[in-house]
């Protein structure tokens, strides 16, 4: 058994933290489109950055990452969120999968701080839908009411 003594370890780089400047985030955008998303351990060292890889990777994913949406989330995708939430919890990859261009880190920072509060239950979000849907039908044209809410009842699996 080999004794572990200072002469072992090689000298760990001192990594930044806090707060990314725009600097580091060309280098790390640059790196990516030419070398892709992966290995991202070894990315910092051969990117330039001082950061650990899970900072890079956390980074490029919830900020830098083509395709991203940012700015509020609407009332049809928060509607959503809840009811997907009511049906699997809190698995907020699965529930980002089904909003194109959200983070799941940006799903769960929203349920959090806006709403867990108000969570409502499968009742409550199938009316509001339902009175939402016939506010926005026309009264006044004739075939009016023809036109039926969907069917927007979800029910658990059994």
């Amino acid at each position: 058994m080999v004794k572990k003594t200072e002469s072992n370890f090689l000298p760990k780089k001192k990594v930044i933290r806090g707060a990314w400047t725009a600097e580091e985030d060309r280098k790390l955008a640059e790196y990516v489109k030419i070398h892709g998303d992966k290995k991202w351990r070894s990315l910092p060292a051969n990117a330039g950055l001082n950061r650990c890889g899970k900072s890079c990777r956390l980074r490029w994913m919830n900020y830098l990452r083509p395709g991203i949406k940012r700015g509020n989330i609407s009332e049809d995708e928060e509607d959503l969120i809840i009811r997907l939430h009511n049906l699997i919890g809190n698995r907020w990859s699965l529930i980002a999968g089904r909003l194109p261009g959200r983070t799941d880190n940006e799903i769960k920072n929203h349920w959090n701080t806006h709403l867990s509060k108000k969570s409502l239950t499968m009742n409550e979000l199938n009316l509001k839908l339902n009175h939402k849907v016939e506010t926005n039908v026309d009264c006044s044209s004739p075939s009016s009411s023809a036109i039926s809410a969907p069917d927007m009842n979800w029910a658990y699996p059994d």
